[in-house]
């Protein structure tokens, strides 16, 4: 068997080469040996924020993104597995709602956006594109999310975003869950105007603001 520090280093490498057989095999050995399964999720996450960090610089495309992702992804359940047939609870960073708001079909960095996030430990509740904002407010409520993360990729559709805390501020839930806002047209300032919590220019940005929004 490889050290434990060897299989740290050799899923990270796997993870940020988009190498999915070998991913697959360190997390059997992994597992195979009974090595806390939290520690290999944090090794993968770190991972997947160096994918996410080489995507912005153009270094990796969409199609390696998405697919270091479903890395993930798979990983993470047989990891969760495991932890679940132990016993264990699940180390989830917090609860995420996100969608593509109202009248507003682009989804692509809405994707990349939630798949960075659940592959940094969060849970993700992806509600897609063209969502009301009442269904955004209502599922935060209803799955006590710690974030609302909303994109616009349109002009027309970015007042929608600030709907979204006046709603909260209505139902006089404003201080129970964060709001992240993001897309093409929006940006730092607008998200001040609407009173959101933070902006976030792309996926790298968006779980790093995550961590720190739900750290506070």
């Amino acid at each position: 068997m490889a050290s434990k520090e060897k299989l740290l280093e050799k899923a990270y490498n796997a993870l940020v080469d988009i190498d999915e057989d070998q991913a697959e095999e360190v997390v059997k050995e992994w597992i195979s040996n009974d090595l806390d399964s939290v520690e290999l999720l944090n090794k993968l996450a770190d991972a997947m924020a160096e994918v996410g960090k080489r995507f912005e610089t153009l270094e990796y495309f969409l199609p390696q993104v998405m697919i270091a992702a479903e890395i993930m992804d798979a990983a993470s359940k047989e990891l969760g597995a495991k932890m679940a047939a132990a016993g264990e609870k699940s180390a989830t960073k917090g609860t995420v709602v996100i969608g593509t708001i109202e009248g507003d079909i682009h989804d692509l960095g809405k994707n990349i956006v939630g798949g960075m996030l659940k592959a940094g430990g969060f849970e993700v509740v992806d509600l897609g594109r063209d969502v009301p904002v009442t269904t955004m407010v209502q599922t935060a409520k209803d799955k006590n999310a710690d974030i609302i993360v909303g994109s616009a990729l349109m002009s027309t559709t970015m007042p929608y975003l600030g709907d979204i805390v006046k709603m909260l501020e209505g139902m006089g839930i404003r201080d129970n869950h964060k709001v992240m806002v993001g897309g093409a047209p929006v940006t730092a300032d607008y998200a001040n105007r609407i009173n959101a919590d933070v902006y976030a220019g792309n996926a790298h940005e968006a779980v790093e603001a995550a961590k720190k929004l739900v750290s506070k």
